[in-house]
């Protein structure tokens, strides 16, 4: 039931986008791999939650280093070329030259627990809770061809504020999505 419904949600975005509507396909730029709808059901989690906040017509749009609003989950991070970002700490992967990236803040989750961050576009993800050592992840989840969604990235979380980095991006905008595990 949950497959069908991802798959009517997806087809539905696709024929908006293609007749002009709000919802468009999340990658701004960049060589993207051929649009299937039915790759948006193939993650190893649900993200359909993710897909709708991506397509949201009212997405904010938030400059590297500016803070997520715990109301909107969601957010288009516009990005910096990767030379320009000054990361508080260390890439845990060395980006690619002409990537992009960005740092994003996020107010102190209200419970400690398993949180995700999803991309609309490949890119790596790093967290840190004390601005200066990243935290491992405990899983992630990536497909090509999902019109809106990339890769999921889980992490175990306290009671601390957040900082994200993006880094490696091949464009200069990314959806972002932080959320609990559902």
């Amino acid at each position: 039931m949950r497959r069908l419904a991802a798959i009517a949600l997806s087809a539905s975005l696709l024929a908006l986008s293609a007749e002009g509507g709000q919802a468009q396909p999340a990658r701004e730029s960049g060589a993207s791999p051929a649009a299937d709808p039915a790759a948006c059901t193939q993650f190893d989690w649900s993200l359909l939650r993710e897909q709708a906040w991506f397509s949201a017509a009212s997405l904010p749009r938030l400059d590297s280093g500016g803070t997520l609003a715990a109301a909107m989950p969601a957010a288009i991070l516009v990005l910096k070329l990767q030379d320009a970002v000054a990361p508080p700490f260390a890439p845990s992967r060395e980006p690619k030259p002409g990537s992009y990236g960005g740092v994003l803040h996020l107010e102190a989750p209200l419970a400690p627990g398993a949180y995700q961050v999803t991309l609309s576009d490949r890119a790596w993800i790093d967290v840190s809770q004390d601005g200066k050592t990243p935290r491992p992840p405990t899983a992630s989840t990536m497909r090509s061809g999902c019109p809106m969604l990339a890769k999921s990235v889980r992490f175990q979380l306290g009671t601390a504020p957040i900082t994200l980095l993006v880094s490696g991006a091949p464009a200069d905008t990314i959806r972002i999505a932080v959320a609990p595990v559902e």
